[in-house]
């Protein structure tokens, strides 16, 4: 009951207990009541003093009912904006907020960065629990995101204590007052209160209430850390999400439009990046041009330079959005959030944010700690940090050519210096590849030269045989656009190398024979000889055995004229293989033996090439009969490459070890060596897992057991077929022909 309602009532009652206090007087004074009313006259008194009380009760509840804040013209307040009826995803952060609500929390900021959609998820949490919160639902946006004046909370209090009924005067006053009298306003009622776009812990805590019957629901880019907040973090949404949302505010027909394309709403999905902003403006474009398909939007969206611009809708852009969080930070932060920026890798370690900001190591990371307080970049690991897709777009946006060549260029001394004082960091090898390519798109040549040459170094482990690809066709395109052979020449025996170990081999054959041809012009012997090395090898990968014979021959002449034993060795080893695997043994051992004597002349200790040499001449002492030999070399190389952690050898050696083990019929050792050489190479070396499975296949053939085998075979046929490697796929065809009338 209202504070008006209960004044009608005093009216009502003062009414009766006057006329009955008369009645009462003129029968205590010896008046008599009409008719049949002189029966009750005794009433009089007893009723007048009922109603006494009555009227006293109802003057103190309306005394008490002043105390409580009361809305305008009785109303209950209703502000919350309405939710998107396009509202999609978010089932796990809605569980969240759920369970930490359901446990008593009842003040809750919702954080993350511009775009995230944290408006949206507060207002859907606020409608779908409004009904616990008969009192009423409050809102302020605070605009403290915006970049431009948050608003005073001085006057949201003024303005909630005018919609909660209290007069002006009470409006007016400093912010400990207002906050105190809000506070007051509140302590009795169950409202739900959504504060939107807080600035920091200044701007909400007077707007707090002090008892626990109220419900506060917060939004801010920043963690509010100095206030008793409950927290929840919101981030990008997964691609399943991601889809549910573009189908949503694509219109009435989104979700058809979205299955019957569904290559294109992946690709626009991968463009916005889990950013519910983007994805809610790439569906209103849609719902816009009934026509588009996705793929027609998503061409647009493909190219890096104008995607930012196409994420706009009438007012609504992403663009814009970032602004206002950049226009808010200080010269420092927004130099570094502006540099790191330029970083194209997943994510980027302190050192490189401190080489592209220009800054010393302690203020870069001071900044990025700032940063990432403001949801402007990401700390996905200790010492690691990375920003979203768009955020870096942007990013990006306000650095000039010169500022962007400048910071990569200081990026690439770091990548060197780290580099040559052996302190690289494992995830920078990748970087390095996407570094070289941006510098290649700024035509920033010498500077990409310059990165491959300290980074090459670092690149010896099985892990790190695509990036040493990638990164010499980065330098041979970069040699190609400043005319230099010399280095063309180079890069191209790397690229052939490259093909040839990732397992293109087919494609190896045009870049190492341009690279013998350039060399040729030049006329400069150890280039030429290793160009020349190089054709060999690719040549033998290819099954052209004459070929490969011919060139490998030259490339060792050419190196002993140049007195390059460590070269020497490797074309002695490469010989070795290329009789070893052509059934020619006998041709081998020689070469290997004197391959093995040549070693100590040019190290005294033992590297990666002891291990290859051991390895060759364990292979050829086995075919042609000198078993104890081939077990002594086995096991060198083995020992080799356990102590220099050399995968890629080891894989090689544990498969030598599996054919010794089934020479002597140990099928089940021979299995286990020929799966650890499997497992070594799983995901790491697509050659080495085609011949796993065709070892694998053998061992099963020797075991008697030929539909594992013919499976066995298939796979490294078809593993074989992926890489477009045809001389060893055919080679392996050949063998399961030989077995399939047996199955």
């Amino acid at each position: 009951m209202r504070r008006g309602q209960v004044a009608v009532l005093i009216g009502i009652v003062s009414g009766l207990l006057s006329v009955l206090l008369a009645v009462a007087v003129n029968v205590a004074t010896g008046g008599a009541l009409p008719g049949p009313l002189g029966r009750v006259a005794w009433l009089a008194w007893p009723s007048v003093a009922l109603l006494a009380v009555i009227g006293v009760t109802l003057a103190i509840w309306q005394q008490r009912l002043a105390s409580v804040p009361s809305t305008v013209d009785g109303a209950t307040p209703a502000e919350l904006p309405p939710v998107s009826s396009a509202f999609a995803g978010r089932a796990a952060d809605l569980a969240a907020i759920g369970q930490m609500l359901s446990a008593g929390t009842r003040a809750l900021a919702i954080v993350g960065p511009p775009g995230v959609g944290k408006s949206t998820l507060a207002l859907r949490v606020a409608h779908d629990r409004r009904t616990g919160y008969p009192d009423g639902q409050l809102y302020a946006w605070l605009r403290g995101g915006s970049g431009g004046d948050p608003v005073d909370p001085v006057g949201v209090l003024g303005r909630f204590l005018g919609v909660l009924g209290r007069p002006e005067d009470e409006r007016r006053g400093d912010l400990e007052e207002l906050a105190a009298r809000f506070r007051s306003a509140v302590a009795d009622r169950r409202l739900l209160i959504l504060l939107d776009d807080a600035r920091d812990d200044a701007q909400v805590a007077p707007l707090l209430p002090g008892g626990n019957r109220c419900l506060v629901l917060v939004t801010s880019r920043r963690f509010l850390a100095g206030l008793p907040l409950g927290s929840h973090q919101l981030g990008a949404l997964d691609d399943a999400e991601a889809l549910a949302v573009l189908a949503a505010t694509a219109g009435p027909h989104g979700a058809t439009r979205v299955k019957a394309d569904p290559d294109g709403a992946a690709r626009i999905v991968r463009s916005c990046a889990g950013l519910p902003l983007a994805l809610g403006i790439a569906g209103a474009r849609l719902r816009a041009r009934p026509l588009w398909t996705p793929t027609d939007l998503a061409a647009r969206l493909d190219d890096e330079r104008r995607r930012l611009d196409e994420f706009r809708v009438g007012d609504v852009a992403v663009r814009t959005n970032f602004a206002e969080a950049y226009r808010a930070l200080d010269t420092v932060d927004g130099q570094v959030f502006r540099r790191v920026g330029a970083h194209p890798g997943e994510s980027f370690g302190a050192g490189a944010a401190a080489a592209l900001s220009d800054l010393d190591p302690a203020a870069t990371e001071a900044a990025l700690d700032r940063l990432v307080d403001a949801h402007l970049v990401e700390a996905p690991a200790p010492g690691r940090y990375q920003l979203h897709d768009l955020l870096r777009l942007f990013a990006t946006e306000h650095l000039s050519d010169d500022e962007l060549r400048a910071a990569l260029g200081r990026l690439v001394g770091w990548f060197a210096a780290t580099a040559e004082r052996g302190a690289w960091v494992e995830r920078e090898r990748g970087n390095a590849v996407l570094v070289a390519q941006r510098l290649a798109a700024l035509g920033a040549y010498e500077d990409v030269w310059r990165l491959v040459e300290h980074v090459h170094k670092t690149l010896v482990g099985i892990d790190d045989i695509y990036t040493s690809f990638a990164i010499w066709r980065e330098a041979a395109a970069a040699a190609r656009a400043l005319g230099d052979d010399a280095r063309l020449s180079r890069a191209l025996r790397w690229v052939a190398n490259g093909y040839r170990t990732i397992g293109e081999v087919t494609l190896a054959g045009p870049p190492a024979e341009e690279s013998v041809a350039i060399a040729e012009r030049l006329g400069e012997p150890r280039p030429l000889a290793e160009s020349v090395r190089t054709l060999g090898e690719t040549m033998r990968d290819l099954g052209r055995f004459d070929d490969a014979e011919a060139a490998l021959l030259r490339a060792r002449h050419l190196f002993v004229d140049l007195d390059a034993v460590q070269e020497e060795i490797e074309v002695l080893t490469a010989l070795g293989t290329l009789y070893s695997v052509n059934g020619l043994a006998e041709r081998a051992v020689p070469l290997l033996e004197h391959a093995a004597g040549l070693l100590p002349r040019y190290s005294a200790t033992e590297n990666s090439q002891h291990g290859w040499v051991a390895l060759q001449s364990s292979i050829a002492y086995r075919q042609v009969g000198r078993r104890a030999e081939a077990v002594v070399q086995a096991d060198t190389a083995f020992r080799v490459a356990t102590a220099l952690g050399d995968d890629f050898l080891r894989g090689y050696v544990v498969e030598q070890l599996g054919f010794l083990a089934l020479d002597e019929r140990r099928h089940a050792d021979a299995m286990r060596h020929m799966q650890e050489m499997l497992a070594i190479f799983t995901g790491r070396h697509g050659v080495g897992v085609g011949s796993a499975l065709h070892s694998v296949g053998i061992v099963h053939e020797e075991s008697g057991r030929t539909a594992e085998a013919v499976a066995a075979y298939e796979a490294s046929i078809a593993q074989y077929e992926r890489l477009r490697d045809r001389n060893r796929a055919a080679y392996v065809r050949a063998q399961l022909a030989r077995l399939r009338p047996y199955t």
